[in-house]
């Protein structure tokens, strides 16, 4: 006899026949056990279009499985949001499109306005008589140039072995449009004794600088000073290495 009277029976249950004599919980026991599978899309770190193409190829590749029939419905809602997602990408590389496009114009207006400008500045100065009448343009007449002040002491001097016997490549940190040239200086005894010796090794116009000539397989120290027209720094900390 059929259980419709079973409390956990419903009318429509697919598993209860008229004339099935067992229980409900029996039908229940009965049943094989359906695998749950945790199923990986595969999205992750994708573009939009790529993500696109990616649902796109899922939709077509599920809707071919019969046994996957009774998902038409949710397949073509998830194609619906695919589709306004592709419409907004598309929407979103036009507007880029147009932007960089408007930047562009943009950019050649501005260098027109100031080549203009630069040009009216050069004829103000050459009609111009006095600095008053330069001014009374809202521009200015250009002072001279600031002298250079007097270099300070170089830093972070280092010295590294040189490709052949008594070579030493160096460099410290440079102070651009201040220094005019380094005078470098090497000594083989302690330059913290008594009589360091330190003799003239090289002139550089460079921050970096290569010494050749030095102590082949002795220890030296070396040290520089930058320089220009106003004067000298201090001599730098000096920097030690063995020579080749």
């Amino acid at each position: 006899m059929p259980h419709f009277d079973d409390p956990l029976v419903h009318f429509d249950d697919p598993l209860v026949f008229y004339d099935d004599p067992r229980t409900y919980q029996e039908i229940l026991n009965s049943q094989s056990p359906h695998t749950m599978f945790d199923v990986v899309l595969d999205l992750k770190n994708l573009s939009v279009p790529a993500l696109i193409a990616r649902i796109r190829a899922i939709l077509t590749a599920t809707s071919e499985q019969a046994v996957f029939a009774s998902l038409a419905a949710d397949l073509t809602a998830l194609e619906a949001k695919v589709k306004t997602l592709s419409d907004r990408e598309t929407d979103l590389r036009a507007a880029e499109n147009a932007v960089t496009m408007a930047t562009t114009e943009r950019d050649k207006a501005e260098k027109g306005v100031t080549d203009g400008a630069i040009a009216l500045a050069s004829a103000v100065g050459t009609i111009a008589t006095t600095e008053a009448q330069v001014e009374s343009t809202l521009m200015r007449v250009k002072g001279p140039p600031a002298p250079k002040p007097i270099p300070d002491q170089p830093t972070g001097l280092e010295l590294k072995m040189g490709d052949a016997d008594g070579e030493l490549s160096g460099q410290c940190n440079g102070q651009p449009g201040i220094v005019e040239y380094y005078e470098i200086q090497y000594t083989a005894t302690d330059p913290l004794g008594a009589a360091p010796n330190w003799q003239h090794a090289d002139t550089s116009k460079k921050s970096r600088f290569e010494l050749t000539g030095l102590p082949s397989g002795q220890k030296v120290w070396v040290r520089l000073r930058a320089c220009n027209a106003r004067g000298k720094s201090t001599w730098s900390d000096p920097a030690c290495k063995r020579v080749p």
